[in-house]
């Protein structure tokens, strides 16, 4: 019985360093050739070096998909440790060229990332997925991810402000975005969908606002009250000339701890806005301008529409084609500053649709690609 029990308990503490390694990461990809086909893909992760030793040391390399249908094993080239020693960035590095020019989304899923208060159930069901979306054909760098020096923690009771910034050394705008986490059924490296059950971070105690500045990607979080880890996920799309030209997923792991500090009043529960627009609900917000966000884009089947507007108002959505076909089209009657619409594209052929949207005589639009 001892000896059950002992077994037992060593097969636990091995379950549970497994169990919470990945702290989050993104993908990164560089052309290097001249006709911008030849891509340098780096994957970057962040891993528990203090509950989740064992599993990160083992975690020498991983499956990578690049949307042309191949995938590969990329092999671990680096493992540095952060200031405080308890994570540490892996990077994982591979060259491969496309057949032509085209849009792919590069994608990796691991399992086991690491447990979330905002991702209720186990999260063993939800293997982490990062993604990167290009375009190919033309020269470029995504974005590469400033890691804060402070690390990936925060306070309890007091406001956080967090920097999930990015540096683009081509000079392209770059739009921020929160979004939920992504996972994959299985184990299948080139499947995406979204982490249904989860919750932003200031709805777990529902006390507080989280928002994020959608051109310089500070989080303001006012004020995480309980403490434990928190999943931080954000989209960062990249335009040039104002076209869209790569879309990136950054997810983190937040550590919320009890720490010596002057107490912060927290604001009212206010519900977090996904999507780029204002991500706010505070009564005394004040902007004019109307927010159009599609997601995810390109897209395979359901595409989310979100408008959102300073004032109450009215609108409609509308898809159509390149031509100017109209294929859909829903008129939102009641006042309010958001409207959200998921929209199916199954029945459609791959290509390039339009989204227009009519609010009160203003029209703003995107282009969506259906892959």
């Amino acid at each position: 019985m001892k000896a059950c029990t002992l077994f037992c308990l060593i097969l636990f503490s091995i379950q549970t360093a497994y169990a919470t390694h990945l702290r989050g990461g993104y993908i990164q990809a560089r052309s290097t050739s001249t006709t911008a086909l030849t891509y340098e893909v780096t994957v970057r992760l962040f891993l528990d070096e203090v509950q989740g030793s064992v599993a990160t040391a083992g975690l020498d390399q991983l499956s990578l998909c690049f949307g042309d249908g191949s995938t590969q094993s990329v092999v671990r080239t680096s493992r540095v440790w952060m200031n405080d020693k308890t994570i540490s960035i892996n990077t994982y590095r591979i060259t491969h060229t496309f057949a032509g020019p085209g849009t792919y989304t590069l994608s990796t899923a691991l399992q086991t990332r690491s447990m979330s208060r905002n991702i209720p159930g186990l999260t063993d069901q939800y293997p982490l997925v990062l993604y990167t979306t290009l375009s190919t054909g033309g020269s470029n760098q995504t974005p590469t991810l400033t890691v804060p020096e402070t690390g990936f923690q925060a306070a309890t009771n007091q406001r956080l402000v967090f920097p999930l910034e990015t540096i683009d050394t081509e000079g392209d705008s770059l739009v921020y975005s929160l979004t939920r986490p992504r996972t994959t059924v299985g184990t299948d490296v080139c499947s995406r969908q979204l982490v249904e059950s989860y919750q932003y971070p200031n709805d777990v105690a529902r006390q507080g606002t989280f928002t994020l500045a959608n051109r310089t990607g500070i989080i303001t979080w006012d004020t995480p009250v309980e403490q434990g880890n928190y999943s931080l996920a954000i989209t960062v799309s990249e335009y040039r000339n104002g076209i869209q030209i790569s879309q990136s997923l950054i997810e983190v792991s937040l550590v919320v701890v009890d720490r010596p500090g002057l107490p912060g009043t927290i604001p009212p529960y206010e519900p977090a806005l996904e999507g780029n627009g204002p991500v706010t609900g505070l009564t005394d917000y004040r902007d004019d301008a109307v927010q159009l966000t599609v997601f995810p884009n390109p897209v395979d089947d359901r595409l989310q529409v979100v408008v959102q507007s300073s004032n109450p108002t009215r609108a409609t959505i509308r898809l159509m084609d390149v031509s100017g076909r109209l294929l859909h089209e829903l008129p939102f009657k009641r006042l309010a500053r958001r409207h959200e619409q998921m929209i199916s594209l199954d029945s459609l052929t791959p290509g390039t649709y339009l989204v227009q949207v009519d609010v009160n005589g203003k029209k703003l639009s995107e282009k969506v690609v259906k892959k």
